[in-house]
């Protein structure tokens, strides 16, 4: 009897150091949110560093203004994933595995 009740006692101390889904600071994005995010704006840097937007090859347009027409079709906003980025960036394993998933998302649109 003594024997049981320690295994439960000591089961029931392992289960509540366990640590829950950590909760994220107000405003930022979702992993999901932030891994579409993160493949928008690799297309997006992908195709100026292939001088393949118009704009900026003649100099009308920056690549801030394609990254704020970017996140205006979001339902957050460029502040939101910048501050989103630098809440996931103080996480190098998370944002490894942030970046993993954007690598495969990029390379399943191939």
């Amino acid at each position: 009897m003594m024997k049981h009740l320690i295994c439960i006692l000591f089961v029931s101390f392992l289960v509540s150091c366990t640590q829950g889904p950590e909760q994220l600071p107000k405003g930022t994005l979702s992993e999901a949110q932030m891994i579409d995010a993160l493949v928008d704006v690799h297309l997006l840097e992908a195709a100026a560093q292939l001088n393949m937007l118009e704009g900026i090859k003649l100099d009308s347009l920056t690549l801030q203004d394609y990254y704020r027409a970017l996140f205006e079709t979001k339902s957050y906003s460029l502040a939101a994933f910048d501050s989103s980025f630098a809440h996931y960036a103080k996480d190098p394993e998370m944002m490894e595995r942030l970046m993993d998933s954007v690598l495969t998302n990029i390379q399943m649109m191939e």
